[in-house]
């Protein structure tokens, strides 16, 4: 069971050799697989995309945009 924003989910746990969104990819991502319907996240939308996957890079949230980059190197 995990706890999400709209409550308790069955979910089985695993990782994923590479998630890809776009040019950004991740690699050795824990994933959380649920069994849902098409009315679950939306019309053409398979998922959700969480931190396991996020944090990896710089993600930006500003009028009404989400933007993900990858992280600039510390100097």
């Amino acid at each position: 069971m995990l706890m999400t924003a709209n409550g308790a989910v069955k979910a089985k746990l695993s990782k994923a050799d590479k998630v890809q969104l776009g040019k950004l990819e991740a690699t050795n991502v824990p994933v959380a697989v649920q069994k849902v319907d098409e009315k679950s996240y939306g019309v053409g939308v398979d998922g959700l995309l969480g931190m396991s996957f996020l944090s990896r890079f710089e993600v930006q949230m500003a009028g009404g945009f989400i933007e993900v980059h990858t992280r600039r190197a510390k100097q």
